[in-house]
């Protein structure tokens, strides 16, 4: 058997070899993945594990034919593991393991270390969720449900990386996306925003995303494999999804992207609106 790494997570399986978990990984039946799991029943893309928060590990199915399980139930949407869940895909039986928890003391030192050492970077936001996820569930069998989600994430993945964009961060039925503005266009961002409003117009699932641009403190955390996003303009973008939901629109800009994006994109003026924890009225617009 192998010796257990020293700190960090793994996967065990059955047979005791270990697979460390540096980042997030993706397992699968392809070479491509960072786990290959070499089983028919297994998909191509199956699943991920993926880094965030400064330390946790979260569990997401691709959409996959034959489902992901955690601790014998079927996952639908997004969720963080705990040391000793057990993961079951196919015929495979991984046991994942986490001993060393991580605590909210640390973790706030690490975001205020973060935002002392660092500079805000000028990135693009991205935040988009599934519209209605609740009665959704319900209507949906269990196995539809996981599909659905799993195969949704998996597009909205695609899109952001190959316009090269990091999904930063997973929300249950939701993700948050950037793009430091250094390495990307405002054509790039247009590209990305026809690419989602293309899959808007399946309407399985419906589906809601705001852009915003703004600085924000990027902190990576090395020896966790991550990058954590914090500042005020990550707060303004989540703020601004719930106003996209309140007023029933499927995808808006603030007015910093709109104003980025100027004559790029047809936009409609929503109005000017108060935020909660925000000075002013902020100016919101339609796609």
């Amino acid at each position: 058997m192998n010796a257990p790494p020293e700190e960090g997570a793994w996967l065990e399986a059955a047979d005791g070899t270990q697979y460390p978990i540096h980042g997030s990984c993706s397992l699968g039946r392809t070479a491509a993945n960072t786990i290959v799991l070499e089983s028919p029943k297994v998909s191509r893309r199956h699943a991920l594990i993926h880094l965030q928060n400064i330390g946790e590990l979260w569990l997401i199915d691709f959409g996959s034919s034959n489902g992901t399980f955690l601790n014998k139930r079927r996952i639908h949407h997004p969720i963080r593991l705990r040391d000793g869940d057990h993961i079951t895909i196919s015929d495979q039986l991984l046991t994942f393991r986490q001993p060393v928890t991580i605590s909210e003391e640390y973790k706030t030192d690490v975001m205020q270390r973060t935002l002392r050492e660092l500079e805000n970077i000028p990135c693009w936001l991205l935040v988009a969720d599934i519209r209605g996820f609740t009665p959704l569930s319900r209507q949906l069998q269990s196995e539809d449900l996981d599909v659905l989600v799993g195969a949704w994430i998996f597009s909205c993945k695609e899109i952001i990386e190959s316009r090269h964009g990091i999904v930063n961060k997973y929300l249950g039925d939701g993700f948050l996306a950037y793009w430091p503005d250094a390495a990307t266009t405002p054509e790039e961002i247009v590209a990305v925003i026809s690419a989602l409003k293309e899959l808007q117009r399946k309407k399985w699932p419906e589906f809601r995303f705001v852009v915003h641009f703004g600085a924000v403190a990027i902190g990576g955390v090395a020896s966790m494999g991550e990058e954590s996003l914090m500042g005020g303009e990550v707060n303004l973008i989540f703020r601004l999804e719930k106003l996209a939901s309140s007023l029933g629109e499927p995808c808006c800009l603030s007015e910093t992207a709109c104003t980025k994006l100027q004559g790029l994109v047809p936009t409609r003026s929503l109005g000017e609106f108060e935020l909660k924890g925000f000075e002013g009225k902020c100016a919101f617009f339609a796609l």
